[in-house]
């Protein structure tokens, strides 16, 4: 008889990626449901991409950025993401000296919620503060960034959860994707690569941070 789900639950934390893989193809061959959720949940939590394949160039992705006419190659979406963010936090500093929900909660705070608020976040005070229900993450500094006003951006993300914090962050700041910037990862296999689906996607969120903003107090 399986165990209680929340002792199975805090019990996958411990587990490595291989481990949870494992555990979740046990689950679905036995037809446990309800356990193979909670495996699922663990591993986009953690392991965000993971059930994505693998490219060529194991996981470096050539990647070109640009800013109000500036434009930058760099030979890893992680680069290009970081150069952009110091770039959105020179046009908007007040997003992490006024914090307020609705600008830096809605940047910077985890989509994936639980009943005691994010199980992570995107932009911290700490390390600690990214990655509230997988401490562990923040022991490996290959997941975060000190950006140089002294908070900490979240690295352990896939390319299209950078896109979508790029347009929230933009959003926010006056910031017109296409216009002002735009993060092209040039790999074929990419999702992103198709300026249509990129102007898509910011059109969607920008439309999303007006009608917050409109129901703000």
């Amino acid at each position: 008889m399986p165990i209680p789900i929340d002792q199975f639950r805090a019990k996958l934390e411990t587990y490595s990626r291989a481990e949870l893989e494992q555990t979740l193809r046990n689950c679905l061959e036995k037809s446990q449901a309800d356990y193979a959720y909670q495996v699922k949940e663990c591993l986009d939590t953690r392991f965000p991409g993971w059930d994505k394949p693998r490219t060529r160039r194991g996981g470096s992705r050539a990647t070109v950025a640009r800013f109000r006419g500036n434009k930058s190659e760099f030979k890893t979406a992680r680069a290009a993401y970081l150069w952009l963010v110091e770039r959105f936090a020179e046009v908007n500093p007040t997003l992490f000296t006024d914090v307020r929900w609705e600008t830096t909660g809605y940047v910077g705070v985890g989509r994936r919620r639980g009943t005691d608020g994010a199980a992570r976040n995107y932009f911290a005070k700490s390390p600690a503060k990214l990655f509230r229900q997988t401490p562990a993450l923040a022991d490996t500094q290959s997941n975060y960034h000190r950006m140089s006003n002294g908070w900490y951006v979240n690295l352990n993300l896939n390319t299209r959860e950078n896109f979508e914090i790029l347009c929230r962050f933009s959003a926010v700041s006056g910031l017109a994707h296409n216009t002002d910037w735009d993060w092209e990862v040039l790999d074929p296999t990419e999702q992103l690569h198709d300026s249509r689906r990129r102007v898509q996607l910011a059109a969607e969120l920008e439309k999303e941070i007006n009608e917050l903003l409109m129901q703000a107090p």
